[in-house]
């Protein structure tokens, strides 16, 4: 496994189980040995279901990956105006 490492993206989403709660435009992943960090911009997002979701664990970054796609587990989320700021778990699949 990598100590560190960085992806990027165009597109993605997060998602509360199967519901879209954010489109994001443009996004960054940081693994670090400490943690993996989600930063994005967003045209559209519901703060609450954000929130609420990200509490309750049910709350997953997903992003096109050729045929697949990466999907990361939202431990803490922190929005401002159209960016984003979170704390991922590692990749889910």
């Amino acid at each position: 496994m990598f100590d560190e490492l960085t992806l990027h993206g165009a597109t993605g989403t997060l998602l509360w189980l199967h519901r879209r709660v954010a489109a994001l435009t443009h996004w960054r992943i940081y693994k670090t040995p400490r943690a993996w960090t989600l930063t994005a911009t967003f045209d559209r997002a519901d703060a609450w279901q954000c929130q609420q979701a990200a509490k309750y664990r049910e709350l997953v970054f997903t992003a096109p990956r050729g045929a697949t796609r990466f999907t990361l587990e939202v431990k803490a989320i922190d929005l401002a105006g159209t960016e984003l700021r979170a704390t991922l778990g590692p990749p889910l699949q």
